[in-house]
């Protein structure tokens, strides 16, 4: 009795309930954060950074961090918009609160399969930002 088809049986048994393997330059990224607090002296000292609002237009209208560029993370054309930015500039993106499985870490694994490398998340988001009573433009202000 042939016995490779039990062979080839077992061993596929055993290795079907393994995870694929990942090649490291595969692997997802960590996205590094920055603090409410660095973010200005960081804008102000690289000046190929660039900080994303990724919240709705209205929020945004409300009010955001000074100078940054609101993109909808919701909005179909999101990717087409990302697209069009500098790939080798670094990016600073926040939404309200920026926790895992936010808007803001959607937007920055879109960025980063786009190939964007230079990325950073605003610790805290939004909220982080008011609650360090930092410089806010609001809508009533402009």
């Amino acid at each position: 009795m042939n016995k490779l088809p039990l062979v080839v049986l077992l061993l596929t048994a055993l290795f079907a309930g393994l995870p694929p393997a990942v090649a490291d330059d595969q692997a997802p990224k960590e996205i590094d954060s920055i603090k409410a607090e660095a973010v200005t002296r960081y804008v102000a000292e690289n000046q190929n950074a660039l900080i994303i609002d990724v919240r709705t237009p209205q929020e945004y209208e409300i009010s955001h961090v000074p100078g940054a560029v609101n993109i909808n993370v919701a909005d179909e054309s999101f990717t087409e918009m990302i697209s069009q930015l500098d790939s080798d500039k670094t990016y600073i993106v926040y939404c309200t609160k920026n926790p895992v499985g936010g808007r803001s870490m959607t937007a920055l694994a879109k960025m980063e399969a786009m190939g964007f490398k230079d990325l950073l998340s605003l610790e805290g988001g939004h909220v982080a930002w008011t609650e360090a009573e930092l410089p806010m433009t609001r809508k009533d202000e402009e």
